[in-house]
């Protein structure tokens, strides 16, 4: 994380603790004062106002975060004696934001969950989107981006909803830095439109200048060099408008990069100048390390070589100073190339050698720690035994001559016994040889069969692949579509189809009984058949095709009433009337979802199978579509699997809400986060439990 988007978030802090709607004494309370009216209040809300004041104060006003805890903790104290729920809160949200400076992440997540649940509590809506977006920051330290996502985005809604846009484009600008750091720039570019527009409705320039800088940098990665230059030009107009320092000097080096690239030295130096003095000026002694590093470069490129060696000598006794080894790193590195260029090769040998040593320490230096441990240990016993020999040396000759003969006889002894057990060994030797070469044996006959075994279900996951609708075929029929499809083993028995009939389009999603082998040959006879049964249904009904399904497999299995208990098929079938925007849906276990503006629609599927006898008949459900709905079809395999820290199946509540937070991401990104999510839940310990298939369309895209 950058150090521009640290001060951000912790930016971001103080304006949740100052929009929070607490009594407060004046605008901008000084601490002295505070402490005076202290020192006199009654143990009642509204000391706990005053000690939450003081939080606020040594946070906004000194950044001192030891202090703020040390009054955020008296005021936790004094509300729960209280039970005072509002005051509880922000005693939470306090030390919350007191782990998180401490990188205790685990904590001050759990101190944001708790502040949340009063907030919700008593129907505090802007501590509610508070904590939301509190927890969104402390999950992107822990690099957990669906909940970092997930969590933003609530608390960005939540501003919107009660009018804090100041609040939603922080959030917005938030989820950007998210997307950026995930190289997903379109999600990006859309949240930080978002946070533009609302920093232009209030004058929040703060909030202009950050968008602007962070479309820049994506510009710049992009190698879109004079669009960089024009937004990293606007931020740093609104930087200088604020007096701000920090978005000064982030944004000038930024220019001094760009116009680098732009092979401009001229300007590129003067930028990278005007940085380093707001840096020194404000003693970021590892921004002015770096932009001595810059200058350096440039130097380089004006072959001003005597000018590029003093940045970086400067740059590196620097970085030597505040200890900082990527800085010295990164200066040894560029001189190496300044005697390259000078055909200097006995400078350019040694600081090659410095760069090798120092990366060479920083790798090996846990391991030289424990060395030195290791030897200092050795040596003190070593000198321990020496002064312990000599102090007993005259004890041990006198010892010597009585035991030389229990000695002799020992040895005589001990000879003895040597060829005794000599002799065992080599026979237990010689029986375990044997042994082992036969085990060899078996394991050879063994490991051929494996062989032949995976081969043939290799062979048979070719035809099952062969079998199932092309990438191509779908996007034809579903431009804006994913397939997540996850066998538990080499082939699976889960199954999707697609087709396109007259004005219909109609897809499905099938979980046969079983997986592996027997599933896999379960779902191509269920794909066969699901196939025919569409052909003869020619009114495209979903529950008729069911029904004639369920008939047909019904049949195949007739004659054995073991094997038709024992198989069968789970399944959901939707077909899309694109002339009057309509689904219709009939299902045998398995529901389809919706997610339309954040809110889940769920159609529910009959609680009977395909495959088995039953009294009732499929029934169809009709609902309207609209452009931008995310339709998911998907088997149990997803919401079964067993994981987690309590060795839990997923659940399905827990799917919902994972559908709902990825339903705005591109269909590519979507399949990513649900195949990531499924691989954190199995925790490197878990196997998987079941052939997993998930399907999503958006209609109207």
């Amino acid at each position: 994380m950058t150090k521009r988007k640290i001060i951000t978030i912790c930016c971001l802090f103080i304006c949740f603790l100052i929009a929070g709607n607490m009594p407060s004494i004046a605008q901008t309370p000084r601490i002295d004062s505070l402490s005076h009216f202290l020192k006199t209040a009654k143990e009642d809300t509204a000391k706990a106002n005053l000690l939450n004041e003081l939080a606020r104060a040594y946070l906004f006003e000194l950044n001192d975060i030891s202090k703020m805890y040390t009054y955020g903790a008296q005021e936790l104290k004094l509300s729960r004696q209280l039970n005072y729920k509002k005051g509880i809160a922000y005693g939470l949200m306090h030390i919350g934001i007191f782990k998180r400076s401490h990188g205790e992440y685990k904590e001050a997540i759990s101190y944001a969950e708790q502040s949340l649940v009063l907030m919700e509590e008593i129907g505090f809506k802007k501590g509610e989107a508070s904590c939301y977006i509190n927890l969104g920051v402390a999950y992107l330290d822990i690099s957990n981006y669906p909940k970092s996502i997930e969590f933003t985005i609530k608390g960005m809604i939540l501003k919107e909803e009660i009018g804090d846009k100041k609040g939603a484009a922080i959030a917005a600008n938030n989820l950007a830095e998210i997307f950026i750091d995930q190289g997903n720039y379109k999600e990006a570019l859309y949240y930080l439109s978002k946070s533009l527009k609302f920093g232009k409705e209030t004058g929040d320039k703060l909030s202009v200048s950050l968008a602007y800088e962070n479309i820049g940098r994506i510009s710049y990665t992009q190698r879109k060099f004079d669009e960089a230059l024009e937004y990293f030009k606007k931020a740093a107009k609104i930087s200088e408008e604020l007096d701000d320092k920090m978005g000064m000097a982030s944004n000038y080096s930024h220019l001094g990069n760009t116009y680098f690239e732009k092979n401009k030295m001229d300007d590129a130096f003067t930028y990278q100048l005007k940085s380093l003095k707001i840096a020194e000026g404000y003693k970021d002694k590892i921004a002015v390390a770096k932009a001595y590093n810059s200058l350096g470069a440039i130097y380089i490129k004006k072959r001003n070589y005597h000018l590029a060696i003093a940045y970086f000598n400067k740059s590196i006794g620097l970085s030597r100073q505040i200890d900082s080894k990527q800085g010295m790193l990164d200066g040894y590195k560029n001189l190496v190339e300044v005697y390259k260029q000078l055909k200097n090769s006995e400078e350019a040998l040694h600081y090659l050698h410095a760069y090798h040593n120092l990366n060479d320490t920083i790798l090996n230096k846990d391991n030289f720690k424990q060395l030195t441990e290791l030897s200092t240990k050795y040596e003190t016993e070593k000198k321990e035994k020496e002064i312990l020999l000599l102090t007993k040396d005259k004890e041990l000759n006198a010892k010597i001559i009585r035991q030389q003969q229990l000695v002799r006889w020992g040895l005589i002894a001990g000879v003895g016994l040597l060829f005794i057990s000599i002799f065992s060994i080599y026979r237990r030797y010689r029986f375990k040889q044997k042994a082992n070469t036969v085990l060899e044996k078996q394991k050879e006959e063994i490991q051929q069969k494996n062989d032949l075994i995976t081969d043939s279900i290799d062979y048979a996951k070719t035809i099952q692949e062969a079998v199932l609708p092309t990438p191509k075929h779908i996007e034809e029929l579903f431009p804006e579509s994913f397939v997540l499809y996850k066998p538990k083993s080499i082939v699976s028995g889960d199954f999707y189809w697609v087709k396109k009939t007259d004005d219909r389009l109609i897809c499905a999603v099938a979980d046969c009984t079983g997986h592996g082998v027997p599933g896999a040959f379960m779902s191509l006879l269920g794909y066969n058949m699901l196939e025919n049964s569409v052909k003869k249904m020619k009114d495209g009904q979903p529950a008729t095709i069911l029904e004639n399904l369920n008939k047909e497999l019904i049949n195949r299995l007739a004659g054995n009433e073991e094997e038709t208990a024992k198989h069968g098929m789970d399944i959901s079938l939707i077909t899309i009337n694109q002339n009057n925007n309509t689904l219709q849906f009939a299902g045998a276990h398995n529901d389809v979802y919706i997610v339309r503006n954040k809110a889940l629609i769920e159609l529910k599927a009959d609680r009977m199978g395909i495959g088995q006898p039953h009294a009732g008949a499929f029934i169809n459900r009709n609902v309207e579509l609209r452009k931008g709905d995310m339709i998911y079809l998907f088997t149990d395999g997803f919401a079964d699997q067993i994981g987690g820290p309590n060795r839990k199946k997923f659940y399905h509540g827990p799917f919902r809400e994972l559908l709902i937070s990825i339903s705005i991401l591109d269909m590519e990104t979507q399949r990513e986060q649900l195949d990531k999510a499924h691989t954190q839940w199995l925790c490197e310990k878990f196997e998987q439990t079941d052939d997993i298939l998930v399907m999503g369309v958006r209609y109207g895209q």
